[in-house]
């Protein structure tokens, strides 16, 4: 009975993949609008193996039999090549088209053009990384999608390392984006990488420590591999594909060497279990030298496939024996299961996703990384922890064996205690005097980007008025002699700046106060005769006869707030300036524009370092006023705030205590 049950389930099976077969898959064309910013192609593409790699795409267009993907493509090592196929809504805009794979050799996208012909474009390993379309670790194109019907579009990969990779169209500004935030993750991945590895070089050559030593060439040899495989190695260095799966392929046999050496030792399997060592660590370096010589003389594939299922063998074995020892109480069998476990189950991950068996996945390409920084973190503290008690332990049996020379080792370590805090403490002031260095080096470079940005203004005002004498040669003489005034007062202007800002003592180091008792009317004009009188509506407690500042400073802050009014007002729409004196005798000044108004998101960064909103993009500026009317402000002792509501314009209203004191400084 449960035999005619399961032949009748059998036929039915079969029936249902006969018809399932015989009817073509029809995929909707891939639709995008402004609000996608990426899109995954793995349930909306087509795909066709070449076996042989020799179609063109003139045979796929006519005799391709493609079929629907319906997952990412993963095909592990394979000498086909495969082409993919995917049909585009027209969106009239540019697309980024991601194919996630650093190690592909050879991927061409072909494009249609408004003739009907196609456009090749090309990128991968075998072609120089220049004429890659994108600059990028990952082959990626760019879409040009026109036109009033679905494009397909075709894509060939090619790979002597292993087909596995995912299909992502990309906004432009999110790709961008995406990089940045990657190359960010990459660079704190890359540096711990090599603090780790010069951390413990030093670590080996002051303690000669054997497991410490084998560390070392374990660490690299992950470093090393870690780049290629992202491709990072080879956008640095321009290498070339052959001679980048070369190194990889290296770099992905020699562990069995190298890795399971470290193991044992970590394991202190040569006490527990001698016959074993003897046999297995030979094997494992016959095996691991046997295909990297494989694959340089260029069976890549065969020699990583093999490599790859050999230590996916060996991760069991010695996750078997960890197991087992730690049952026993071994206590380096309890550490490698914690150091090691989640890094094997990244590496079984990827290479499992390599071999073809599992897709291409956030968790896949990402699982070695992340898992190898964590073990490598993990087997820092444990190799430092281990010598360390190894140190204690030792230092403890000699001073239960040799009592006699108590007097001798305290002494002894005394010394050492000594020599290690002189040490510390030389380091602690190596580091300070780097510090005050870099401090002093970031406040210049600050300060002289200040003065630069400063200089505009008055160089602007000479080359307008340079210009406007070039072309009225015939003017008034009464309008040439305001001119040439204009330009003796913009010349004037730079050279106070320059005789203000650029002497020693303000170079030095620190940018302090120059404080003193200005008149406050004299203060006010000064400012305001550099801008259009016509558009700038002023209103000043009269109240106010003097003020305790720094009046270049000062002048600097209130030059910006107004520029900043006047640029982002309307031609014809009026600024409002005024002064007013505070029950506590601090002195408010209240810049108001008749502008469009600040988005709220953008309000708490106004007066970071370089932060430019959306509607300066298209306006001149470094980003560098509003950071420097805040630094002044803070200076000061006062403070600055703005209120702002779109559509209403904007208000700043910079507060300037009545006696400023010098304790502040201007630090980056």
């Amino acid at each position: 009975m449960i035999r005619r049950i399961a032949v009748t389930l059998l036929l039915l099976l079969t029936c249902c993949l006969s018809f399932a077969n015989s009817k073509p898959v029809l995929v909707a064309p891939v639709s995008l609008d402004s609000h996608t910013v990426r899109h995954n192609l793995s349930q909306q593409v087509s795909w066709l193996k070449d076996a042989g790699g020799t179609l063109t795409l003139d045979d796929v267009r006519q005799h391709g039999n493609f079929t629907l993907l319906r997952r990412e493509l993963s095909e592990g090592f394979t000498t086909a090549a495969i082409w993919l196929s995917f049909d585009v809504a027209p969106t009239h805009s540019t697309w980024i088209l991601e194919v996630a794979n650093a190690l592909l050799d050879d991927v061409r996208l072909y494009s249609p053009q408004p003739d009907g012909s196609y456009l090749e474009q090309r990128s991968g390993e075998d072609f120089p990384r220049a004429s890659w379309p994108v600059d990028y670790r990952n082959p990626a194109f760019q879409l040009h999608i026109d036109g009033d019907a679905p494009q397909r579009f075709y894509l060939r990969i090619w790979a002597r390392n292993a087909m596995s990779t995912s299909i992502t169209l990309w906004q432009p500004d999110a790709f961008a984006n995406a990089t940045r935030d990657e190359a960010f993750n990459y660079g704190i991945f890359y540096g711990v990488y090599l603090l780790i590895l010069v951390f413990h070089l030093f670590f080996w050559i002051v303690t000669r420590e054997r497991l410490g030593g084998w560390y070392v060439p374990y660490v690299l040899l992950n470093f090393v591999g870690a780049a290629i495989s992202t491709g990072h190695l080879q956008r640095l260095t321009g290498l070339t594909g052959p001679a980048s799966d070369i190194l990889l392929g290296v770099m992905l046999c020699m562990p069995l060497a190298i890795s399971n050496t470290f193991t044992l030792l970590q394991l202190e399997l040569a006490s527990v279990m001698p016959r074993f060592v003897r046999v297995y660590q030979p094997l494992t370096w016959f095996i691991g030298i046997v295909l990297s010589l494989l694959v340089i003389a260029g069976y890549f594939g065969t020699g990583v496939a093999i490599a790859q299922m050999a230590i996916l063998v060996c991760i069991v074995v010695l996750v078997a024996i960890g197991v087992r020892l730690a049952w026993h109480g071994h206590r380096p069998a309890r550490f490698f299961l914690f150091a090691f476990g989640f890094f094997y189950a990244a590496v079984a991950l990827r290479m499992l996703r390599n071999l073809g068996w599992l897709e291409p996945s956030l968790l896949t390409e990402y699982s070695v990384p992340v898992g190898a920084l964590l073990h490598m973190v993990v087997m820092s503290l444990g190799i430092t922890g281990q010598y360390n008690q190894i140190k204690r332990e030792k230092l403890s049996a000699q001073a239960a064996l040799n009592e006699s020379l108590e007097g001798q080792v305290l002494e002894r370590t005394s010394s050492l205690v000594d020599e290690i805090s002189r040490r510390e403490q030389s380091e602690n002031e190596v580091r300070q005097a780097l510090d005050v260095m870099v401090r002093a080096r970031q406040e210049q470079q600050d300060f002289v980007a200040m003065v630069s940005h400063e200089f505009r203004t008055p160089l602007a005002i000479i080359n307008t008025v340079a210009q406007q004498l070039a072309n009225n040669l015939d003017a008034p003489r009464e309008k040439s002699q305001q001119r040439c005034e204009d330009i003796r007062d913009s010349t004037r202007r730079m050279s106070d700046m320059m005789d203000e800002f650029l002497s020693f003592d303000r170079l030095g180091g620190e940018l302090s106060l120059n404080l003193h008792r200005v008149q406050f009317n004299e203060l006010l004009y000064a400012v305001t005769d550099e801008f259009d009188a016509n558009r700038l509506h002023t209103d000043f407690d009269e109240t106010i006869t003097e003020l305790s500042c720094d009046v270049q400073l000062l002048r600097v802050a209130l030059r910006n707030l107004l520029a900043n009014a006047l640029r982002h007002s309307p031609e014809d729409a009026p600024v409002q300036f005024s002064a007013r004196k505070q029950v506590d005798g601090s002195v408010v000044f209240k810049i108001r524009d008749s502008g469009s108004g600040i988005p709220a998101d953008e309000i708490p960064r106004l007066f970071q370092k370089y932060f430019r909103g959306r509607g300066a993009l298209d306006k001149p500026g470094a980003g560098l006023g509003l950071y420097l009317v805040e630094r002044i402000a803070s200076l000061h002792g006062g403070h600055i705030a703005v209120n702002s509501q779109p559509g209403a314009g904007t208000q700043f209203s910079l507060f300037i205590p009545a006696n400023a004191q010098d304790t502040n400084r201007l630090t980056p």
